[in-house]
């Protein structure tokens, strides 16, 4: 039986969408190998409790001491929305707020880094996110090129 041209269409993009995924090796939807967890941070599963521990306590001692300056952000955020009259200006705000988000992030990943080296552990991997405007589907079409 023949699908109507509706519904070929309305089909197409999911079908796409389920082979790209099929076809990405880090896309599965099955577990490739048991026990790594997702995100492909394979090394992970194979620290021992002690440097496991030593991460934890890098961790909780980085969050511990940007606390303030997160609260800090996070005011500052609400004060330059509050007083945003325009579009503009809002989005002013929330880039300027995410630039201040990912530079935090970027100090605790050298904090992190610092200590998996002392520990022997490679650095970790930095995230590849969207550029400013792209949507996911065209970050997998030029990371296939």
């Amino acid at each position: 039986m023949a699908l109507p041209l509706r519904w070929q269409r309305a089909l197409l993009i999911p079908c796409a969408a389920l082979a790209a995924a099929a076809i990405q090796p880090g896309l599965s939807l099955a577990d490739p190998e048991p026990g790594r967890r997702l995100g492909g941070r394979g090394p992970e599963t194979s620290l021992t409790d002690s440097q496991k521990q030593q991460l934890f306590q890098a961790r909780r001692a980085w969050e511990l001491r940007s606390y303030d300056q997160r609260l800090a952000m996070l005011r500052k955020g609400q004060s330059c929305l509050q007083g945003a009259t325009t579009l503009e200006g809002y989005r002013g705000c929330k880039q300027e707020q995410r630039r201040a988000w990912r530079a935090l992030q970027a100090q605790g990943r050298e904090v992190m880094n610092a200590e998996r080296s002392k520990l022997g552990l490679p650095p970790m991997p930095e995230r590849l996110g969207r550029t400013l405007g792209e949507r996911p589907a065209q970050r997998l079409i030029s990371s296939n090129n």
